[in-house]
């Protein structure tokens, strides 16, 4: 078991909890990228996206890119350019078949990707990103299987692969907070936290989720 501590006037130790595994759904992971069916230029892309959830009907992103299009720069002139530079969840279950942009949109009125891009850092084509959140109205089980696509400067699709669960394992869970010991302030803390590693080595994170209430009500508001 690990050991979560949170912070009363955004210092003291307050509540602490134990964190265990839990059965929720893994993160995503598309790291087998493929020419893009009927791309004929000189962009190989290749690296690793993955794909949690946050709440009901986000995913969030985290990618690591070589080969994508070098000139998907910062100051790349591409206003207006339809999928220009982006890197996407596609409907279709094959590359074959990649289909639209993945979105409900009985629920979401605009299509959440359009603005969703990779930003190359030299001429290698090296793009990394991480807690992308894109609100598609579908849960990480609905995007399981799905196509994620890479396009160039001109929104032309270059390279696809199959999202499917990734090898992080599931994600830890915090069900219950207590006092912390020694803490005898008035603070009770309550709420649940999921703990999810991205990547691995020198590129691993964790990303945390949580809904807290009782939480220090001074903690988020301006530092004097």
């Amino acid at each position: 078991l690990l050991l979560v501590s949170l912070l009363s006037t955004c210092g003291a130790s307050s509540v602490s909890a134990s964190v265990t595994p839990t059965q929720a759904q893994s993160s995503l992971e598309a790291n087998a990228f493929s020419l893009y069916p009927g791309y004929t230029g000189d962009l190989a892309v290749s690296g690793n996206v993955q794909v949690g959830q946050d709440g009901t009907g986000t995913q969030v992103l985290f990618f690591h890119l070589e080969g994508a299009d070098p000139q998907c720069t910062s100051s790349a002139d591409i206003a207006g350019v339809a999928n220009a530079c982006g890197i996407h969840v596609h409907a279709g279950l094959s590359c074959e078949d990649a289909g639209d942009h993945y979105y409900d949109n009985a629920s979401v009125t605009e299509d959440p990707w359009k603005s969703v891009r990779y930003t190359t850092v030299d001429g290698n084509g090296t793009a990394s990103d991480q807690n992308v959140q894109v609100i598609t109205g579908w849960s990480l089980a609905d995007v399981d299987g799905r196509t994620m696509v890479v396009h160039d400067v001109t929104g032309a699709r270059v390279a696809c692969a199959l999202l499917h669960t990734g090898t992080q394992g599931s994600p830890l869970r915090v069900e219950a907070f207590s006092k912390y010991p020694g803490y005898t302030g008035s603070l009770a803390v309550a709420g649940n936290m999921s703990v999810q590693q991205v990547g691995t080595g020198a590129e691993a994170s964790q990303v945390l989720a949580f809904s807290l209430t009782g939480a220090d009500p001074t903690c988020g508001t301006a530092d004097t």
